[in-house]
């Protein structure tokens, strides 16, 4: 099986509010055979979640309504394991080593290793 193949059962959920880098990134993510879903906040990838369930979470740490600090303790206490990439001009190692997350990624970024970096937690 090709790894295209391997990766069109996996989905990704990314949450920024960013539009351009979301648009970027979806792109980047769908050809190399993900299914993407995105919010524009940690309020509305909670919602998103309350249905539906993803393989990895891209998050960025400041939006508005919910940030990502607040997003992603509260998706830890709804008990849900799910790895998340911390993708951030703000301190992206820090805050990966303070909340728990699995991965980290400073903006800006390289496309190629973003999408290094989500085949590797999807593995």
């Amino acid at each position: 099986m090709r790894s295209e193949e391997k990766l069109a059962t996996r989905s990704v959920l990314i949450v920024d509010d960013d539009r351009n880098l979301t648009k970027l990134v979806s792109t980047v993510l769908a050809l190399a055979g993900l299914n993407v879903l995105t919010a524009s906040d940690g309020l509305a990838a909670l919602n998103l979640l309350n249905g539906q369930e993803v393989d990895v979470i891209i998050l960025d740490l400041r939006m508005p309504r919910m940030d990502g600090r607040t997003f992603l303790k509260e998706l830890r206490e709804k008990g849900k394991d799910t790895p998340v990439l911390i993708a951030s001009a703000y301190g992206a190692r820090a805050a990966q080593r303070e909340l728990g997350a699995q991965a980290a990624i400073e903006k800006p970024f390289d496309p190629q290793r973003l999408l290094d970096v989500v085949t590797e937690l999807l593995a």
